[in-house]
């Protein structure tokens, strides 16, 4: 009988030992992490894309306008003059052409030393402003800027010529007193010699 309960016992222990570890089992099952799957690697950055190239400028068409801008600029006028009447005259470009005359003209009024060459320059300005648009051509202005340095206004040519007509009057006048006087001054001279000569002739007569 004893026999028997223990063996009984030992069954059940056996067992519950048995359902002790299978609940550990479990229990660990539960707790245990899931495996985190690998992120993927990221893909390499795309390379920038070259820049456009930027196509080079053409190279500006120099006229015989400004090569005479900058024979101006260099105190070259004769040369800065012979090719504005150039460019005025050929250049394919009617605004370079209107810029030349009014260069041309602008200069040649500035250095007008007669009536002539004035009359010339104002003939070129004239041609110009019938040519020239509203605005211009984008002319140069500081072309006549020495033609403002000696410009006289209207009421003072007039002044002018005023006060030079009273100095002509005055000097004029005392010519006219100066020349008089030695009129004067010769014909006593004269009547002196001639009074003289008749004294002599009377004292011939006498002998």
């Amino acid at each position: 009988m004893a026999h028997k309960v223990s063996h009984i016992y030992g069954k059940r222990v056996i067992q519950g030992v048995c359902g002790l570890a299978l609940a550990a089992c479990l229990g660990c099952a539960r707790h245990e992490p899931a495996p985190v799957a690998p992120l993927p690697a990221p893909a390499p950055a795309a390379a920038p894309a070259p820049a456009p190239e930027t196509p080079a400028p053409a190279a500006e068409r120099l006229t015989s306008y400004d090569l005479g801008v900058r024979a101006y600029d260099a105190g070259e006028f004769k040369r800065a003059a012979t090719l504005w009447r150039e460019a005025a005259t050929n250049d394919p470009d009617q605004a370079v052409r209107r810029r030349a005359m009014f260069a041309l003209a602008a200069v040649k009024l500035t250095q007008a030393g007669s009536d002539s060459e004035l009359s010339t320059a104002q003939d070129l300005l004239d041609a110009w402003a019938k040519s020239s648009p509203p605005g211009g051509s984008g002319e140069d202005p500081r072309f006549l800027l020495p033609a403002f340095k000696t410009f006289k206004p209207a009421f003072a040519v007039k002044e002018m010529r005023a006060t030079l007509e009273r100095e002509c009057a005055k000097k004029l006048s005392e010519r006219e007193e100066q020349v008089k006087k030695s009129l004067q001054q010769q014909v006593k001279a004269l009547e002196s010699i001639h009074q003289q000569i008749q004294e002599k002739k009377k004292g011939l007569t006498n002998y």
